[in-house]
């Protein structure tokens, strides 16, 4: 396999005898690939389905999963050995044996135990960036000295968001169906129906953000025959969605304006995310004092933008705050594990296989995608939105000597 014209760099990954190593050869990479379960609430996403793993195994990478990775949807073992993946059987052997970790959602306390090491490459969605301190994980992950690449903070160059498209347009497509169903009289709901019904008025659904889950939302509430408004505070976003919302009453965010609509609102749905300078809470509890009981709030941020609102889980998923039914589940796509896992590891793959084939240094240069996700590097933060965020030193990514 090597000969005297190949450059090799060979080191042991594993405390197992017969795990493999992680080398190179005349600039071609083999990378050590894994994918551990996730920890939180009935979640059903994972890192990468097989049809994935198999281009990445055909190519010459060492992909090992957890076992049992992917049995909440629907999803076995054995789908993934036959397409050359490896199972080990704990998280903790996962991350022992492999170099480049590839999750899907944010890190629960379970997985702030794992033995991370300086240089391993950790790609999931850290949510490091949207307004709420984490400063025991940002401690945990710094003196580690991974690297992170963070799906939610990506972009496109022309600054659009990036990898939170499809999870974005699942949960915003979703919420209105879950307003449908909590605001029914059995969990404390008003009793509205939201389906139109013969010589009855009509619900209304007023959606906060008109960003890509805002415009999946208004989507499904228009089909589902409600009233709809759509607030947003970008007179530019609001000319783009003016050409595919036909039924939607369209309002530029002010706070006066807004108060009136929310108290208006059967149903009442957040799709922006809290980041640092914005000036929260917007819906108010008073605000929320205004709406009539029994009217429901789905929140797609979970705290932070609703001053009522708090996280819940596909488990719990709602609760009654004055009067008002709260649903704040973080994780809503993972109700459609199908679609959620075939959609998400369809946009993040190109990332992954570029990071194997080339290594994060040079896939960096290749890929802007990727290089905007990279938030530390060496218990250093480069990612100015999550610096921010969480009230540490901001070091600008320097590709060429930090990688």
């Amino acid at each position: 396999f090597f000969n005297d014209t190949a450059t090799t760099e060979i080191y042991t990954l594993s405390l197992h005898d017969a795990l493999p190593i992680s080398c190179t050869m005349k600039g071609v990479i083999f990378m050590i690939i894994g994918i551990p379960k996730e920890l939180k609430d009935k979640e059903t996403r994972v890192g990468l389905i097989p049809k994935w793993v198999f281009r990445l195994t055909e190519q010459g990478h060492t992909v090992y999963i957890q076992k049992g990775l992917a049995e909440p949807a629907g999803i076995a073992d054995e789908e993934y050995i036959n397409v050359g993946a490896k199972v080990l059987e704990t998280m903790e052997d996962v991350y022992n044996a492999c170099e480049m970790i590839v999750k899907f959602k944010d890190l629960m306390p379970g997985d702030l135990e794992m033995p991370f090491r300086k240089g391993q490459m950790l790609f999931t969605a850290f949510h490091m960036a949207e307004g709420t301190a984490k400063p025991e994980q940002v401690k945990r992950l710094l003196e580690a000295g991974i690297t992170g690449v963070s799906y939610e903070v990506t972009r496109y160059p022309d600054g659009s968001r990036a990898l939170t498209r499809p999870m974005g347009e699942i949960a915003g497509r979703m919420a209105p169906i879950l307003g449908t169903q909590y605001i029914q009289r059995q969990y404390g709901g008003s009793g509205v129906s939201v389906v139109p019904i013969t010589g009855v008025k009509r619900a209304r659904i007023v959606i906060l953000g008109g960003g890509h889950a805002g415009l999946s939302a208004a989507q499904v509430a228009e089909g589902l025959g409600a009233e709809v408004v759509v607030f947003e505070k970008s007179i530019a976003r609001l000319e783009y969605l003016r050409n595919i919302l036909h039924h939607t009453d369209l309002r530029y965010m002010d706070k006066i304006s807004f108060a009136a609509e929310v108290a208006r609102a059967d149903i009442l749905i957040n799709c922006i995310y809290s980041y640092p300078g914005l000036e929260v809470p917007i819906v108010t509890r008073e605000m929320v004092r205004t709406m009539r009981k029994g009217s429901v709030i789905v929140d797609l941020e979970g705290e932070g933008i609703i001053e009522t609102a708090k996280y819940t889980t596909i488990s719990d998923p709602y609760f009654i705050e004055e009067g008002i039914v709260h649903v704040g589940v973080t994780n809503i796509p993972a109700m459609v594990p199908d679609a959620a896992n075939e959609t998400f590891s369809r946009y993040i793959f190109p990332i992954v296989e570029d990071t194997a084939n080339y290594g994060l240094k040079e896939a960096c240069k290749r890929n802007p995608v990727l290089r905007s996700g990279v938030i530390m590097v060496n218990g250093k933060i480069t990612q100015k939105e999550v610096a921010d965020s969480q009230g540490v030193p901001y070091t600008p990514l320097d590709v060429d000597t930090m990688l």
